[in-house]
């Protein structure tokens, strides 16, 4: 925790680089979201400013208790004057994560996100015509005693986390929350009608194959990608060559199974067969984009292991396994 505080002898010494990360905080908004969303009874000595510092405090030090972050924070308080924020004790912070609503939270990433975004684009290296979405979603498991609302199996504990990444800032622009039994094709739709705009590409795995959804998605005007399961029935590929070439073939086609020709009628889809030189595999990719080439189509889903990596990273850099509360709430603040 040295790292991040030094106790100082006098008020001219440099501020902590945990202090000027905070500098970069939009403070006078957080204040005036807090007396907007925090309810009246709330106790006001502690604003979410405070609470917001010390649960930045667990994440970039590593605590896995509440008596870790107060001990921490105490032993820092003449660091904590420079960065206008009160410690607080543990019963404090477990009431202010489980009662003051976790919507300051999320309103503060978006409002991080709008600004900082130009710092994070141009992780995508083509033109794709319309912004790209990656969808999935990752189940974290907890201990069904302690967090009794998160029910999965009989005795399994866990929740998932429904999310949307933007795939040229490769952060999260939607994250929904859900008990680990929620299926994900169920979930798709509020996810990415949470983007607002229609004029995008999303690109999907293999579990969200889903005849209503891929007509649904169709029927809006957004562009999506994903695998075609094996056992997919469909029109001879033959008789709708878009493209052939050593490495790939390039096709339109329709569904021929009953249940899809019934969702699906005789909507053209295409598929783009992909063989990986590497592997000595060949990779079947399903959209409904046909002005993107067929390298394109299968970049796109080739990128789409950056969600993957950014749930690794949400499990295993920051503090999402230990969880310093046990309610919902508590959950999705520190989420």
């Amino acid at each position: 925790m040295d790292t991040y505080f030094s106790e100082t002898a006098n008020q001219n010494a440099p501020i902590s680089f945990f202090a000027q990360l905070l500098k970069y905080l939009p403070q006078a908004w957080i204040f005036d979201e807090d007396k907007r969303l925090s309810p009246r009874s709330n106790a006001r000595q502690f604003t979410f400013w405070d609470q917001l510092v010390c649960l930045l405090f667990c994440h970039l030090a590593g605590c896995d208790s509440l008596r870790e972050i107060e001990d921490g924070l105490i032993s820092a308080v003449g660091k904590l004057q420079h960065a206008s924020a009160k410690a607080m004790g543990r019963t404090t912070l477990a009431y202010a994560n489980e009662h003051r609503s976790y919507e300051i939270a999320k309103n503060l990433y978006f409002r991080l996100l709008q600004t900082y975004a130009q710092l994070f684009k141009g992780h995508l290296d083509q033109d794709y015509f319309h912004p790209v979405y990656a969808l999935d979603s990752t189940t974290i498991s907890v201990c069904l005693s302690r967090f009794q609302w998160a029910r999965y199996r009989r005795a399994k504990g866990g929740f998932k986390l429904h999310t949307v990444l933007d795939e040229d800032l490769q952060l999260p622009v939607v994250m929904n929350m859900t008990h680990g039994k929620r299926a994900d094709v169920k979930e798709a739709k509020a996810a990415i009608e949470a983007l607002g705009s229609k004029d995008i590409t999303v690109v999907m795995d293999r579990g969200y194959n889903d005849y209503k959804l891929f007509m649904w998605l169709t029927q809006r005007g957004t562009k999506f990608v994903t695998r075609i399961k094996d056992n997919a029935k469909t029109t001879r590929l033959k008789d709708d060559i878009i493209e052939e070439k050593d490495n790939y073939g390039d096709y339109g086609f329709q569904f021929t199974q009953e249940q899809a020709r019934k969702v699906c009628g005789n909507t053209r889809f295409r598929l783009v067969q992909w063989y990986d030189s590497e592997n000595n595999r060949w990779f079947d990719f399903l959209s409904n984009d046909f002005d993107l080439t067929a390298t394109q189509i299968a970049d796109l889903y080739r990128k789409r292991w950056q969600i993957e990596l950014f749930f690794k990273k949400l499990k295993q850099n920051l503090k999402i396994k230990s969880f310093i509360g046990t309610s919902e709430n508590a959950v999705m603040t520190q989420i």
